[in-house]
């Protein structure tokens, strides 16, 4: 495949996702065939496909097989459009019942198929449209005992649709006979699937499986079919030119003091911060600090919650005092709250970096990592995807904030996917017993730009926010959740201990 998009001149598919990953569109005067089970969207597909062209000025038909005019407009309706502008072509009644009756040996199935050819051919004559959309091959195959009969007449058909030079697409379902031969007669395949999980809403993903002469953007892309039709969200593609360390980078201050140092002057911009550690230990109140200082700053954020209400963040916010609401109520902080059963990984991508390249985040929020590997097939794929979408932020240096929760009471346990290696700074929060009471601790395990501290620090929450307090150097055995206490009474916060300045 080639590196640099094809010259060749594009007419638009209707869908914007679509065209971008197809850098502009599909070659004109050419034959496509969109391939897919039942519900995978062809027959949608083809329809915004037709409705681009009359939008443009130009004739469209669109040839159906099985459903009556009547079956073809209650799906159009049932997306807010209309048949306006497009020629409708059934099968004759005596050829569709011939596709719906059991073939026999007596039956001359190689006739019926010609005089269905010519029922198309006509029609194309007649209106010399500039799109075609015929729906479906699958009515045509069950007509004849073979794929050679089938692709011989599918061959005149194309000469036709050649011959007037319009642009066409096929429909191909899952049908008994070996149709693999058809794919070589067009000029690209789509491919469509669509997959029930067991929770959540069927996910559906696209695939140009060819794409003669052309470059594209391979890999599946998902999708979602909308009241209003296909909306396509394009797999991201990242430059792997490496980055010119001589570029300086600018340090992101969290607005606490003691979290600042701690971290070596804070984070850095384009950098990706990986926060870890047990529930209620403070991971969501640690990320809402550094929104609320972009905020101040004048700066954009946006936060994507998986495991929390949007409500029960705001509410805890506020009982910190912090001002979320309120830059959320300004538009500087984009709170967002995502059912994992309804989202797809793509759409979620597309989001990120809409947030980026549109609102102009310059911090990122995923809380948390653990509620949205439920929202991906597997693991590897979580895994590429998370690699590409840190890449694409960091070259435009924004700072993400991923949260993961780790299992068991104290967080002894390995968290449920490891993605430490993908983070420029790892945090680690945990709890932890001290006579008799349950505190929390922070220290910074990782970071690659710059210096940090190697301290294990205690951690209070309160109406001031978030209180960091001196290291615990009179502690052994934090880490472990039960800790042995070696020092003074006065050394930890609950008995008056005050944070370094």
């Amino acid at each position: 495949m080639a590196e640099t998009p094809s010259r060749a001149v594009h007419v638009s598919t209707g869908i914007g996702g679509l065209d971008e990953i197809l850098y502009g569109g599909l070659p004109g005067r050419r034959i496509y065939i969109v391939r897919g089970g039942p519900g995978s969207g062809k027959t949608t597909l083809g329809m915004q496909f037709l409705r681009e062209g009359v939008k443009q000025g130009e004739k469209a038909l669109y040839v159906t097989l099985l459903q009556t005019r009547e079956e073809v407009e209650s799906v159009v309706t049932s997306h807010g459009w209309s048949l306006d502008g497009i020629e409708v072509l059934e099968l004759p009644e005596d050829i569709k019942d011939a596709a719906t009756t059991e073939q026999t040996i007596f039956r001359t199935s190689d006739v019926e198929l010609h005089e269905a050819t010519d029922a198309i051919l006509e029609a194309i004559d007649k209106h010399q449209p500039d799109r075609v959309m015929l729906d479906s091959i699958d009515e045509l195959a069950v007509l004849v005992e073979t794929s050679h009969q089938l692709r011989r007449h599918l061959v005149r058909l194309k000469r036709k649709l050649e011959k007037v030079q319009c642009t066409s697409i096929f429909s191909l379902g899952a049908v008994g006979k070996d149709v693999t031969s058809l794919q070589t007669i067009v000029h690209g395949v789509i491919n469509l699937s669509v997959e029930t999980p067991p929770y959540g809403e069927p996910r559906r993903r696209l695939e140009i499986g060819k794409m003669r002469g052309m470059t594209f953007v391979g890999g599946y892309h998902d999708f979602r079919i909308t009241t209003g039709g296909i909306v396509l969200y394009p797999r991201m593609e990242v430059s792997h030119a490496q980055p010119d360390e001589r570029l300086e980078r600018t340090t992101v201050p969290s607005g606490n003091k003691q979290l600042d140092q701690l971290l070596g002057g804070g984070l850095v911009e384009g950098s990706a911060c990986l926060i870890t550690g047990t529930s209620g230990a403070g991971k969501s109140t640690l990320t809402s600090l550094y929104a609320q200082a972009a905020a101040e700053r004048g700066e954009r954020s946006a936060i994507f919650c998986f495991d929390e209400r949007r409500e029960t963040f705001l509410r805890r916010s506020e009982g910190l005092g912090m001002n979320v609401g309120r830059y959320v109520d300004e538009g500087l902080i984009d709170l967002r709250q995502y059912d994992v059963g309804k989202i797809s990984p793509g759409e979620f991508m597309q989001t990120v970096c809409h947030a980026v390249d549109v609102d102009h985040a310059k911090v990122v929020v995923i809380d948390s990592i653990t509620g949205y590997i439920n929202a991906m097939p597997n693991e590897r794929a979580l895994m590429l995807q998370l690699h590409e979408l840190l890449t694409y932020l960091g070259d435009r240096g924004v700072l993400t904030l991923l949260v993961v929760s780790a299992q068991g009471s104290f967080g002894t346990s390995q968290p449920t996917v490891d993605t430490s290696y993908l983070a420029d700074t790892v945090i680690m929060m945990r709890h932890f017993e001290a006579r008799g009471k349950m505190s929390r601790c922070i220290a910074a395990l990782k970071k690659r730009h710059g210096p940090h501290e190697s301290a294990i620090r205690e951690i209070q929450m309160g109406e001031g926010g978030m209180r960091i307090g001196p290291p615990l150097t009179q502690f052994s055995g934090v880490l472990t959740g039960t800790p042995k206490f070696e020092g003074p009474r006065e050394s930890l916060l609950e008995h008056g201990g005050e944070p370094e300045a």
